[in-house]
């Protein structure tokens, strides 16, 4: 009886996942959660003085651009609408290689394929990630028999695959 409560709640939490897709690599998360675009050059180098610039599909629209220092969090200079006041990077990272980023409250519109290039790099560098933003399921939960010692219920989840 107590597992089911903790079976349930592993059931219906949905957070992000990041798996290797090809050359790329994806990241699944539910509407409304925050994504994490990931993005490191190997072998790992400070870039704080680097520039990278991310941008989402063949729209090629601007999601993020750093430059040593300045960001688009600060001015918001080209970024799409879309992305304005969604988008968020590891300044503490960047010693590291980081040039992950953040984007908060996904949206089905969000998914999408994102480029994270570094431009004046020798050869110049470009990462591929697909964002796939999917809507949760809520579970339908029906009581079969309760009694006195017991409680048994059924648990339906909707699967709903996203195609690619």
């Amino acid at each position: 009886m107590e597992l089911l409560p903790l079976v349930c709640l592993c059931l219906l939490s949905c957070s992000g996942e990041t798996s290797a897709a090809g050359d790329g690599v994806k990241v699944l998360v539910k509407e409304g959660s925050d994504a994490v675009l990931p993005c490191s050059l190997r072998p790992k180098e400070d870039i704080t003085r680097q520039t990278f610039d991310w941008r989402k599909d063949e729209s090629q629209k601007d999601v993020f651009f750093y430059n040593s220092g300045i960001h688009s969090d600060n001015s918001n200079i080209g970024q799409d609408e879309q992305f304005k006041g969604r988008v968020s990077h590891f300044q503490d990272q960047l010693k590291n290689s980081n040039a992950s980023i953040k984007i908060i409250k996904t949206k089905m519109v969000d998914s999408g394929n994102y480029s994270c290039i570094f431009p004046n790099l020798q050869p110049r560098q470009t990462f591929i990630i697909e964002l796939v933003v999917g809507a949760a399921p809520k579970p339908n939960i029906d009581i079969l028999a309760d009694t006195k010692t017991r409680v048994c219920c059924s648990v339906k989840l909707t699967v709903i695959h996203l195609l690619q």
